[in-house]
């Protein structure tokens, strides 16, 4: 209701001074216009009623007067959730004769603002048009509300032009206009005007994450990856990363740019604050991270704790491997006992068959490690490999 207070307080105040309305007439729908501001009870309002009727009588051949009064009736009607009963008082507003452009366009905003909150998109995109159409000055919330009525009906096309030109009507456009701006653009699939409207909507509220993630995406769409990364990294430091999806969108980003030990520091302090939780995608692209940043021990670590939480066999197999390559026999030795219990393919069972046989030596067992290997040689991709370790085991043991 408050949104036609305003309407109608603003364009009482116009004519206040004007010749057509009497001090008398002014001061009585000034009056009535607090009333309804106090949210008056049934008496009151039906007193109003009759108020209203009275001056109607009372005005009898002074168009500007009754087009107020007109006015204040439906204003009246709307707090008494009578509003499709009240917009007969604006079309008999809009009858009347002598009006001047600017009070009929007032009017008419008003019947098509009522239009527009009942669900009623095409009378109030004809009532905002004929105001278009009729002023020599078109304030941007015109331009705005005619846009929103056509996107309502999901005209995108032809709305997007309207809340693009409410946008440059002034220095600061409301964030819906610019959210509606952005989103049009995206709908019709121009990206760099949407990227124009996204960045303005970083630039004017840079506390809101989703703005934030909506450039990034763009500059991901517009193939920017180097803009897509620097933004999304922004948002990190911002704090305003808390889904996974977040993170591993982060971490592929960075990682695109060369930017892995980035990735895996970002990961660490989320892991270690507990923003995210250790689930199989992010503690993979954990590993990697430190893989492709070099720091092995970590990305060892990182691989175990993966293995360890989520028990795939492949992972075990990696993890495997790099205790070998860092002589780490006692956990190499356990790992690939845990490996022959799990239900691994032929060409991983002789190489761990393989592996753990050189474990074993390297722990001096060197019975166990020849049977280890005598069994390594059952498979074929493994059986060169295990009978040259064999044929060395046995020369160092002669």
């Amino acid at each position: 209701m408050m949104r036609f207070v305003v309407i109608f307080s603003l364009m009482l105040s116009v004519f206040a001074h004007s010749a057509s309305i009497s001090p008398r007439i002014y001061n009585a729908l000034n009056d009535i216009q607090e009333k309804i501001n106090e949210e008056p009870n049934a008496d009151t309002t039906k007193a109003l009623n009759e108020e209203l009727n009275e001056l109607l009588e009372d005005l009898s051949g002074n168009n500007l007067g009754l087009a107020l009064t007109y006015q204040t009736l439906f204003q009246l009607k709307v707090y008494e959730e009578k509003e499709k009963e009240g917009r007969s008082y604006l079309n008999k507003a809009l009858a009347l004769k002598d009006l001047n452009k600017d009070t009929i366009n007032q009017i008419r905003s008003m019947l098509a603002y009522s239009h527009f909150n009942a669900g009623e998109y095409i009378p109030a995109i004809n009532e905002l048009k004929t105001i278009i159409k009729e002023s020599e000055k078109v304030s941007p919330n015109i331009y705005a509300l005619l846009a929103a009525a056509y996107y309502s009906i999901e005209d995108f096309k032809t709305g997007l032009p309207y809340i693009e030109k409410a946008c440059e009507l002034t220095d600061t456009p409301k964030e819906a206009w610019l959210q509606m701006a952005f989103s049009g653009n995206y709908q019709l699939k121009d990206m760099n005007r949407a990227l124009l409207y996204v960045n303005q909507l970083v630039y004017n509220y840079p506390d809101k994450k989703d703005y934030w993630q909506q450039k990034s995406a763009l500059h991901q769409i517009l193939e920017d990856y180097t803009k897509a990364s620097v933004t999304k990294e922004l948002a990190y430091k911002k704090g305003f990363m808390e889904k996974e999806g977040d993170f591993i969108s982060l971490g592929q980003l960075l990682a695109s740019q060369g930017e892995a030990y980035k990735v895996a520091l970002a990961l660490e302090e989320a892991l270690n604050k507990q923003l995210i939780e250790k689930s199989e995608k992010i503690l993979n692209l954990y590993f990697q991270a430190w893989l492709q940043a070099k720091e092995i021990e970590k990305a060892r670590t990182s691989l175990a704790e993966l293995f360890n939480l989520f028990q795939d066999k492949d992972d075990g197999y990696q993890l495997l491997q790099y205790y070998i390559d860092g002589e780490l026999w006692s956990n190499a030795d356990l790992l690939a006992t845990k490996l022959l219990s799990m239900d691994l393919e032929d060409k991983q069972k002789g190489k761990v068959y393989l592996y753990h046989g050189m474990v074993k030596y390297n722990l001096g067992d060197i019975r166990e490690a020849l049977k280890l290997l005598g069994k390594s040689t059952a498979f074929e991709n493994s059986s060169s490999q295990a009978k040259s370790w064999m044929n060395y085991i046995k020369q160092m043991s002669a």
